[in-house]
């Protein structure tokens, strides 16, 4: 059986075993810089995300990050829009906030399971924060301290909505 690979065919099959070894190899070094994730909320419109790492975030554009322990959610990460960058400030009325003067909604008093909801942060947004929001009226996001404004530092990248 052996002496029926001619050199032309062990050639052919080491080329196979090669490039099937730069298509892992390359998905492995592609898997630095972009994740694809699963949206499992209805705070967002979409179900799947693509990552691309890396990336210093810009005002309305959607990144995910991990969040801080909470209450609500062990493991995983968040996809939200920036709407406060660095120098913005945060306003509140009671319940309601604002960034830069722009009305963004209103922030619960409780989860729908009871559980006390702090406002987030208020002021001045300092240097390597970001608010993040959606306006999903159940989204968990910087309007609650839970969340509250994200350190750059927890920011995994932007995110693209797939489908």
């Amino acid at each position: 059986m052996l002496s029926n690979f001619t050199p032309a065919h062990t050639a052919r099959v080491l080329r196979w075993i090669f490039a099937g070894l730069f298509v892992i190899a390359a998905m492995w070094a592609l898997s630095f810089f972009f994740i694809i994730g699963f949206n499992m909320t209805d705070s967002l419109p979409g179900y799947a995300y693509m990552v691309i790492t890396y990336h210093r975030p810009a005002k309305h554009e959607l990144v995910a990050f991990r969040p801080p322990p909470n209450d609500f959610y062990r493991h995983g990460w968040f996809i939200k829009y920036v709407k406060g960058v660095p120098g913005d400030v945060v306003r509140w009325d009671g319940r309601r906030f604002a960034i830069n003067g722009q009305s963004l909604g209103s922030a619960k008093l409780r989860s729908e399971h009871g559980i006390a909801l702090d406002r987030g942060a208020g002021g001045r947004i300092p240097q390597n924060n970001y608010f993040v929001w959606s306006e999903h009226v159940d989204s968990f996001d910087s309007r609650y301290g839970q969340i509250d404004l994200v350190p750059r530092d927890r920011i995994i990248g932007r995110a693209y909505r797939l489908f």
